[in-house]
């Protein structure tokens, strides 16, 4: 299974393989933490988005959970 981080536009920032049986909810944190978006401001790169919008295989308590801890809002049916 292919599971890609993209930003709003579609541009991949992260992606990675698994087997096809997988947990796709196991995926997501490893993927924001591999993430580094660039700007043009001087400083540390940004790692981490505002929303996360997922199909509705990543969705749980515990991932929203952890997405809301790090400031992140949760766009999952």
């Amino acid at each position: 299974m292919i599971h890609t981080l993209t930003e709003g536009n579609g541009m991949p920032l992260a992606n990675c393989t698994t087997p096809a049986n997988g947990s796709e909810r196991q995926q997501v944190m490893s993927l924001l933490n591999s993430v580094k978006v660039k700007t043009n401001s001087p400083g540390r790169p940004r790692k981490r988005g505002k929303v996360l919008a997922a199909d509705k295989g990543y969705d749980s308590k515990d991932l929203r959970a952890a997405l809301r801890k790090r400031g992140i809002r949760p766009q999952l049916p």
